[in-house]
């Protein structure tokens, strides 16, 4: 079931039309960082976007950011989506947020389940109720520290991956990654420049895939040995 008549719509939005459609969606993306940011505050007076999201989660959660510069466009995700080969796989998505790319999955990739990992729970259970809501079946968050050492990640067929903590947690995320590829075989769809920057330089086993939206993000898949 398409959430909208017009399955291209997420595709046409600027990112100054991404708070009016998760108005539109009923996401309540600005309250729920509002009060994010309040709690903070509260704990660390003196803080900033650096750590006060390592005061509430003892991980960078990113709390103080604003919420259109903490979530991936809308248009993005939808160039993100034409780009999964696998478009009846498993799509893991790791620094999820609110769901944005389960919500544009339910437009783009209709047949693909969707898993989105996020660590902050507020987060979580606000997308979680938005999916619901539109009844996209197929998707979940899941509330997740990617750090922890006792999380491991589920096996997919796409992973999107973002600068979603500090540099050591994204490197420990890739050797997640690193060992399921033993294993399985799989895309990555990388968006930032840390993320992109640390597959180029130290991490060989992916070979990067064409992409016409390079600008944006870079695909990369792995192979079997």
């Amino acid at each position: 079931m398409h959430i909208f008549e017009d399955p291209s719509f997420f595709e046409s939005l600027s990112t100054q039309e991404c708070q009016r459609t998760d108005e539109a969606l009923g996401l309540e993306v600005n309250q729920i960082e509002l009060d994010l940011l309040s709690k903070a505050r509260a704990l660390m007076p003196m803080g900033d976007v650096t750590s006060w999201g390592k005061s509430l989660h003892e991980a960078q959660s990113w709390v103080g950011l604003h919420p259109q510069t903490l979530l991936t466009p809308y248009q993005e995700l939808a160039w993100m989506c034409e780009c999964v080969k696998d478009q009846s796989g498993h799509v893991v998505d790791l620094g999820a947020g609110y769901g944005r790319l389960g919500i544009v999955m339910q437009e783009k990739l209709p047949l693909a389940f969707y898993t989105g990992v996020e660590i902050v729970k507020q987060r979580v259970d606000e997308g979680n109720r938005v999916f619901e809501k539109l009844h996209c079946e197929k998707a979940r968050l899941i509330a997740a520290d990617l750090a922890s050492s006792s999380y491991e990640l589920p096996l997919g067929d796409c992973y999107f991956i973002y600068d979603y903590g500090t540099l050591d947690h994204i490197r420990w995320t890739m050797g997640q990654l690193q060992n399921l590829s033993d294993i399985h075989r799989f895309q990555i769809v990388a968006r930032g420049a840390g993320i992109r920057s640390l597959i180029d330089m130290a991490h060989p086993w992916l070979h990067k895939m064409e992409n016409p939206h390079e600008a944006y993000f870079s695909l990369y898949q792995t192979h079997l040995t």
